[in-house]
């Protein structure tokens, strides 16, 4: 007797959720197609949303233009809101001729095909400019629907069946890599002086300025080196002599560490060749006679 009511139990049970689970596939199924309903409408809604507000904002701008002969309060605010208005509504120009809306639709098929031509040449983020096109299209369709006079106007480049995923591995071109001596002698001083922000921890940049934890850096370039007076210096710099060069700077400013094995300088260096360049264009113009081409022979 028990089991028999167990076994009803359970049977009733399973019912049930067969019952609920079905009623939830079909509110999920209607759910989706709502969905997609209103994804293919959205362009639709847009363009008459927009048309809308054009012959508001345009009655709008009429009604306070009238106000605006009549008051003294506010005009100011009053002048201020009618500019903003005619601002949206020479935003809104495609509704007022065929020639303005042909202009706008051109526009729209212009942003197409840069679209269409990236989609073309690109193996990475494929699927949101396929998806981006498809927006664009549906603008395309919806607007020449709102503005019947566009339709003889041209239309994609590109069909969607056209549309295929890129197999083959497309060859990128690297820009060229320039020597030190190439971009010394197109390096920017400007560019340098913000670099100098990592020096002046350390250092002077002035002229006559003091010596820090380094020593001043005025008059640096070409300068003998470990040759700054009243400052102590390593003896693994002062073993080196000779000038500070370009070439010798470069050599420096990419690993001081490397340069000069036990010198004082904690600085780790710069990686890139320009932004060395650029630092010893810098360095050079803080002199009081700046060596002309930057030091290059």
């Amino acid at each position: 007797m028990y089991l028999n009511q167990i076994i009803k139990i359970i049977v009733a049970g399973v019912f049930t959720f067969s019952i609920i689970g079905s009623l939830s596939i079909v509110s999920n199924s209607i759910f989706l197609e709502k969905v997609i309903d209103e994804i293919e409408n959205v362009s639709q809604v847009k363009f008459k949303m927009m048309r809308e507000e054009f012959f508001e904002t345009q009655s709008s701008i009429n009604k306070n233009k009238k106000i605006l002969t009549h008051t003294v309060v506010k005009r100011e605010e009053l002048l201020d809101k009618i500019k903003e208005q005619e601002v949206r509504l020479n935003e809104l120009l495609f509704f007022t001729s065929p020639k303005a809306a042909s202009e706008y639709l051109n526009k729209l098929n212009s942003k197409l095909r840069q679209a269409e031509h990236a989609l073309y040449h690109s193996v990475v983020g494929r699927e949101k400019l396929i998806e981006k096109i498809k927006i664009i299209k549906s603008e395309i369709s919806s607007f020449k629907e709102i503005m019947p006079s566009t339709d003889n106007l041209p239309s994609s480049v590109i069909d969607e069946e056209e549309i295929k995923p890129v197999n083959e591995t497309i060859a990128v071109i690297e820009k060229p890599k320039l020597s030190f001596e190439e971009e010394l002698s197109v390096a920017s001083v400007d560019s340098g002086l913000k670099l100098s922000k990592k020096c002046t921890a350390c250092h002077s940049l002035k002229s006559g300025g003091p010596n820090g934890v380094g020593p001043t850096l005025w008059n640096i370039v070409n300068a003998p080196k470990a040759n700054i007076d009243d400052y102590s210096y390593s003896s693994a710099l002062l073993s080196i002599g000779g000038n500070w060069t370009v070439q010798d700077l470069n050599m420096w400013l990419k690993s001081p560490k490397k340069y000069a094995p036990g010198n004082k300088m904690s600085f780790a260096g710069l990686r890139k060749i320009k932004d060395r360049a650029d630092l010893i264009a810098f360095l050079n113009s803080i002199s009081d006679e700046p060596i002309p081409n930057n030091g290059l022979n």
